[in-house]
C-alpha cells in the first residue's frame, strides 16, 4: 500500500438552502350555480395576491380553465410554482382567497419540470 496516497477529500457542493422544485397544480371550482359569480367577486383579490407570488418567483404561470373558448367559463385554474417542497404550494393555496371564498374546490398538485418554452428550466 502507498502511503502517499491521501484518502479521497469531499466536497460538498450544496448550500443551506434546499433546492427548488417546479409544480403543476390543476384546480377545479366548486360547480354550483352561484361558483362563477363567487370567483368574479374576489377575482381582484385573487389576482392581487397571485401576482406576488409572480415577483417572488414562486407562480412561474397561471391562469384560468375554460369550458370552451368560446364560451370563456371559467371552471378552475391551471399554475406552475417554483418551490421547496408540495407542502409549500399546498399552504399556498390553502391561504388563496379562492380558497377561502369557496371557488377553488379541490386540486391536484404534480411534481413537475419545465423542458421547453419561456419558463426557467426545472432542475
Amino acid at each position: 500500500m502507498n502511503t502517499f496516497i491521501r484518502p479521497l477529500q469531499r466536497r460538498t457542493l450544496f448550500t443551506s438552502a434546499p433546492a427548488s422544485k417546479q409544480f403543476l397544480v390543476l384546480i377545479r371550482d366548486f360547480n354550483d350555480p352561484e361558483a362563477l359569480e363567487r370567483r368574479l367577486a374576489i377575482r381582484g383579490k385573487h389576482l392581487a395576491e397571485a401576482e406576488k407570488e409572480v415577483a417572488a418567483e414562486k407562480i412561474l404561470s397561471g391562469g384560468a380553465i375554460l369550458d370552451t373558448h368560446e364560451s370563456g367559463r371559467m371552471i378552475g385554474s391551471c399554475m406552475i410554482w417554483e418551490a421547496e417542497s408540495e407542502d409549500e404550494v399546498r399552504q399556498k393555496l390553502e391561504n388563496d382567497p379562492y380558497t377561502k371564498g369557496k371557488v377553488w374546490e379541490e386540486w391536484d398538485i404534480f411534481p413537475y419540470r419545465n423542458a421547453v418554452g419561456k419558463l426557467p428550466k426545472g432542475q
